[in-house]
């Protein structure tokens, strides 16, 4: 398994000994080759973390055109190597020439750079426009600035000329695009893709690795231009340490964990709450007020050489302010927007919050009256009824009004149940009474429930027709031959001699039915009752008050 902590180890101990080497001129003429040796490495590093294939273990992803953008930048560290290996190759057989083989790999190294950079995964979206006019501020910016302090000196010489002189100011130019795509990095790095450990850790590296590089290419010029450049110095060591650091880039790049999703949200919360002028929107206004005293320098100096690179200078400058009124108005327009969404997503909030507002009261008056519905059907009042026909409580409304119509229901059967068993019980009262010899009289109880007449009727008794109830109810009149007359009363005709009667009750008795069946007609006795004047006591069967049997 590789390990990438033991590789940055490695790489760090290499820069250690190339610096100890150019530094203290270690090893002779070995120490010459330290730029060589550091450009190889770096390329092979890049290439080797490039073409691992690390898809099915838990690395960051390769995105759209990500491994393309670093096979650029190795092609291009391969190319400055080769043309090292040439300049190196051409000053062991004592020449120097310029131009020659070995620039055409020098050459080519800020190009693939520069389009594996473009080929980075873009970090802010929504604002390419305003990360473009930062870019191209700090390009023009730098352009300036190398204007006067080596393009200028180097477009003026009249020693250079055709291939030599384009070149002369080739380099220079370079040089301050790759630090303007420094700064592009810098400010393009600053959303939700970056926030990812492996890809924010490479970006930093290569930002450092190309300052590195860039600056060292630089002040070469500027010595070489001076001819004041001598090999081995400081100056020798930002080659092969920005290579180096390219290539860490790149191993760290393909070789850290996964970032959780978890971690690159919370990040990116973090970084909104301080969304602003950072240090990355700060470095082209850092460029412009360094070309602004580059401006008064000039512009103060009376050097011929001055003079002549002022008009130059000065449309540069007026290009830099062109670009930067730009950017402001682009800005304004954009808070304009800004605050128009604003207040349209005020409004929004306002009009949820009347809503809200409104919905809340409603709930709270919705609340209060079920209570009170409830409230009044605890304490015995069924006629309560929730009177909501609209709303979110509306089925709660009809779901309580529907449990006080059965529970009403509920009640009123219950009360005509209670009457219903009071009645029953007056009846059988009244029929003891009957059989006991006295006049059969109709409970008032029994009056108004058309329940208690076939019972009557199962038990010839008479009776009056039931007058209308309390609650309406109506009992029809019965066809009964035996039910006398109102003027007649409940009073009970005396049997005659010549017919036997018997009582209704004796009839229902299962005793008084088998002997009535074991007798025959010719046998049959008149009761001794009917001669005398006194009627006896006749066996009366217990009538059960539930069943009313």
């Amino acid at each position: 398994m590789f390990n990438w902590k033991r590789m940055v180890l490695v790489i760090i101990g290499i820069d250690f000994l190339i610096v100890c080497t150019v530094q203290f001129h270690l090893g002779g003429k070995i120490s010459s080759f330290s730029q060589l040796f550091g450009a190889s490495v770096g390329a092979s590093i890049t290439f080797f973390s490039v073409l691992t294939d690390r898809t099915h273990s838990n690395h960051e992803p390769w995105m759209k055109f990500e491994r393309l953008s670093w096979l650029f930048i190795g092609s291009g560290q391969l190319m400055w190597a080769v043309g090292e290996g040439f300049w190196r190759y051409y000053l062991s057989i004592g020449q120097q020439p310029f131009p020659s083989l070995a620039d055409v790999g020098y050459s080519c190294f800020p190009i693939f750079c520069f389009i594996g950079l473009l080929l980075q995964p873009r970090g802010m979206r929504g604002k390419r426009l305003l990360v473009a006019l930062d870019s191209f501020t700090a390009t023009a910016s730098l352009l300036a600035i190398s204007w006067y302090l080596l393009l200028g000196r180097i477009a003026q010489s009249p020693d250079l000329t055709g291939l030599a002189k384009f070149l002369g100011l080739y380099y220079p130019m370079a040089d301050a695009a790759l630090l303007s795509c420094v700064a592009f990095l810098l400010i393009r790095g600053q959303g939700e893709t970056y926030q990812a450990t492996a890809r924010k850790t490479s970006l930093l590296l290569i930002v450092l690795g190309l300052c590195v590089f860039a600056t060292s290419d630089f002040i070469f010029n500027i010595q070489q231009s001076n001819q004041a450049y001598v090999e081995g110095t400081w100056v020798d060591m930002g080659w092969p340490l920005g290579m180096l650091t390219i290539g860490l880039a790149a191993c760290l790049r393909s070789s850290l964990p996964k970032s959780l999703a978890e971690t690159v949200q919370e990040r990116v919360q973090n970084q909104s709450k301080y969304l602003g002028f950072g240090i990355a929107q700060l470095i082209p206004y850092i460029l412009i007020v360094l070309l602004f005293l580059v401006l008064t320098i000039n512009i103060t100096s009376t050097n011929a050489l001055q003079v002549q690179i002022r008009f130059v200078l000065l449309l540069a400058t007026i290009a830099v302010i062109g670009l930067v009124i730009t950017r402001q108005l682009l800005t304004l327009r954009e808070n304009e927007d800004l605050s128009h969404s604003q207040a349209l997503a005020l409004r929004k909030v306002e009009e949820q919050a009347r809503h809200i507002a409104d919905r809340n009261a409603e709930l709270e008056q919705g609340v209060s009256h079920l209570k009170a519905v409830q409230t009044s059907l605890a304490n015995g009042n069924l006629r309560a009824r929730a009177h909501l026909n609209e709303g979110i409580f509306w089925t709660l409304s009809n779901s309580l009004n529907l449990l006080a119509e059965r529970l009403s229901s509920l009640g009123q059967s219950r009360a005509q149940m209670e009457h219903l068993k009071r009645a029953l019980v007056d009846l059988s009262s009244a029929i003891e009474q009957y059989r006991l010899g006295r006049e059969f009289l109709l409970p008032p109880s029994c009056k108004g429930l058309p329940e208690i007449i076939p019972v009557l009727q199962a038990l010839r008794l008479p009776y009056q027709t039931v007058q209308q109830s309390p609650k309406g109810l109506t009992t029809p009149r019965p066809q009964n031959s035996s039910t006398p007359k109102p003027s007649e009363g409940l009073t009970t005709p005396r049997p005659q001699n010549n017919s036997i009667q018997e009582s209704p009750a004796r009839l229902m008795s299962p005793r008084w039915r088998k002997n009535s069946t074991q007798r025959s007609p010719e046998k049959s006795e008149i009761p001794r009752w009917q001669n005398n004047s006194v009627r006896p006591t006749p066996q009366v069967t217990p009538i059960d008050p539930k069943h009313g049997t």
